[in-house]
C-alpha cells in the first residue's frame, strides 16, 4: 500500500510539475500533451482499468483440427476445399512428397485425411501457422500412405512412416537412379588378370603343384629280375604250308628240299620252331607286386603346366552397372576437388563433403558441363555420365565413399539409408499411431451419425 501511494504521489508531482511548466512557458496557455504523458506514466506504474480485458484478448489456446476429403482435380485444390490452412497444406505436401509422387500417383477419387493443430486467440482468431500432426493418403496406385510427427528420445521431431521408417530422405543418395551391383566392396581377383603396380597382393598365393620330374624321382625304381622260362603251347602245324599225312611230310620243306619218302620226327621239328620264335621275341619283364603300382604311376603321369596364380586386391568401392551415357548425380552437397583422367579410374571425379567425408566416381565417359575442381555441387546435381574408361571390363560406375580418408562399404553406409525407429522409441511410436487412428475412426463415426439427422 505504501508503495502504491508513493507511486501515485510521484505521478501527481510529474503531472502538476509538467502542467506548471507548460502554463508558465506559454502565458497561461494549456498543453494537452502534458496530460497524455502523465497518463502514460501513471498506467506504466499502476496499470490500467482495461488491463484484464487486454490480457484476455491475448490469451492463446491450441486446437487439433481434422480435414478429410476426396481428390477431384489436384491434391492442393482438395486440401484447400477441405479448409486446410496454406502453411499446413504446404507442410503436408512436402512431407508426403518424400514417399509418394503426388503428381503421378494421385488420381481423382483418392481420399486423404490431414490432422493439424492451430493456435487461436480467446476471441477465436487464428494466429501463427498450422502444424501438421499426421496425414494419410488412400491411393489406387500406391495403396495407403501415412506420415506421423514424432520425436524419438534424444532426437529431433520429424515425420515417420507408419512402419517406423523416417519419411524424410537420407542425407546421401546413390549416384544412379537405378542401381545394379556387379561387384561389391572387399577382396576380389583382378578382372583384367593383370594386376597393376598400385594393386597390393592380398592373402596367400596358391601352392605350386609338384613337377613330373619330382614325381618320377620319388617313385622307386624297379629291381631287374631274371626272366623265368615260359611254356609255349605246342603248334599243331609246322611253319610251312605242307600237310602232314601219316607222319610223312609230302612236298617242299622250309629248307628247300623235297624228300617224298623221308620219315621225319614231327615232335622234334615243332620244338625247334618254338625255340626259334622265343629267341626272336622280346623277353618279358616281371615286376614284383610291391613295386608294380609305383612303376605304373611313373610311366602314366605326364608333365602338367603349373597354373598361374591370380593375385587378389582390395576393391575400395562398388561397381554399379549401367549403359554408357547414364547420368551420374552427386551423392551429397560438397565441393569438387578433382575431375580429370586418373590412371586406372579413367575419367574420375572426387567430391569432398562436410564431416571429413568424400565420394569418388570412376570410369566416366565424360563430365557434366561446368564440373571442375573448386565447383560446389548439391545433392542430386548432375556431375557426369557412365562410361568404360580406365581399367574397366565393361560399362559401369565405380563408386567409393571415404570417411576420414579411409574407404568404407558404400552399400552399407548408414547415411544412404532412411533412419529407423527401434526399441522403446518404436513402441511409443506405435502407440501414438494407434491413438491417432482411433481418434480418426471415432470422429468419422460421429460425423456419419450427425449426418443421419
Amino acid at each position: 500500500m505504501k508503495r502504491a501511494w508513493l507511486a501515485a504521489a510521484f505521478a501527481a508531482s510529474l503531472l502538476f510539475g509538467s502542467m506548471s511548466a507548460a502554463i508558465a512557458a506559454d502565458d497561461m496557455s494549456f498543453d494537452d500533451s502534458c496530460l497524455e504523458n502523465a497518463r502514460v506514466t501513471e498506467e506504466r506504474l499502476l496499470g490500467s482499468a482495461g488491463e484484464a480485458a487486454q490480457f484476455a484478448a491475448y490469451q492463446v489456446f491450441t486446437r487439433e483440427i481434422a480435414a478429410t476429403g476426396v481428390v477431384t482435380e489436384t491434391f492442393d485444390a482438395a486440401l484447400a476445399d477441405a479448409g486446410v490452412p496454406a502453411a499446413a497444406m504446404l507442410e503436408a505436401r512436402q512431407a508426403l512428397a518424400t514417399v509418394i509422387d503426388l503428381g503421378h500417383d494421385m488420381a481423382a477419387g483418392d481420399r486423404f485425411h490431414v490432422r493439424y493443430e492451430q493456435a487461436f486467440t480467446a476471441e477465436g482468431v487464428p494466429i501463427g501457422v498450422g502444424r501438421v500432426l499426421w496425414a494419410e493418403l488412400g491411393t489406387k496406385a500406391k495403396g495407403t500412405v501415412a506420415i506421423h510427427r514424432f520425436r524419438p528420445s534424444g532426437g529431433i521431431e520429424r515425420f515417420w512412416l507408419a512402419n517406423g521408417e523416417a519419411a524424410t530422405p537420407p542425407s546421401m543418395r546413390l549416384p544412379l537412379d537405378v542401381v545394379s551391383v556387379s561387384s561389391g566392396f572387399g577382396l576380389r581377383h583382378d578382372p583384367l588378370d593383370k594386376p597393376s603396380g598400385t594393386m597390393v597382393a592380398m592373402g596367400p598365393l596358391p601352392d605350386q603343384p609338384p613337377s613330373s620330374a619330382a614325381a618320377n624321382a620319388s617313385a622307386p625304381a624297379p629291381a631287374p629280375a631274371p626272366a623265368p622260362p615260359r611254356q609255349e603251347p605246342v603248334q599243331a602245324k609246322p611253319a610251312s604250308r605242307n600237310v602232314v599225312r601219316g607222319g610223312v611230310i609230302a612236298g617242299q620243306f622250309a629248307f628247300g628240299q623235297t624228300t617224298p619218302h623221308a620219315m621225319l620226327d614231327v615232335g622234334r621239328f615243332e620244338r625247334e620252331v618254338a625255340e626259334a620264335r622265343r629267341a626272336a621275341a622280346a623277353p618279358p619283364v616281371d615286376v614284383p607286386p610291391d613295386t608294380a603300382a609305383a612303376v605304373e604311376q611313373a610311366h602314366v603321369v605326364k608333365p602338367q603346366p603349373a597354373p598361374r596364380a591370380r593375385r587378389l586386391f582390395m576393391h575400395d568401392g562398388a561397381d554399379l552397372v549401367a549403359w554408357v551415357g547414364t547420368p551420374i548425380y552427386a551423392a551429397c552437397d560438397g565441393v569438387v576437388v578433382g575431375a580429370a583422367p586418373n590412371g586406372g579410374y579413367g575419367n574420375w571425379i572426387r567430391i569432398d563433403h562436410p564431416g571429413k567425408l568424400s565420394t569418388v566416381y570412376g570410369h566416366l565417359s565424360e563430365f557434366a558441363p561446368g564440373i571442375e575442381a573448386g565447383v560446389s555441387v548439391s545433392r542430386g546435381e548432375l556431375i557426369g555420365f557412365v562410361g568404360n574408361t580406365g581399367r574397366s571390363t565393361g560399362a559401369h560406375l565405380h563408386f567409393e565413399i571415404l570417411s576420414s580418408g579411409k574407404a568404407v562399404d558404400p552399400l552399407a553406409y548408414p547415411e544412404l539409408k532412411r533412419a529407423q525407429l527401434r526399441g522403446a522409441d518404436l513402441e511409443r511410436f506405435r502407440k501414438q499411431v494407434k491413438r491417432a487412428l482411433a481418434d480418426r475412426d471415432r470422429e468419422t463415426a460421429v460425423a456419419l451419425s450427425s449426418s443421419d439427422f
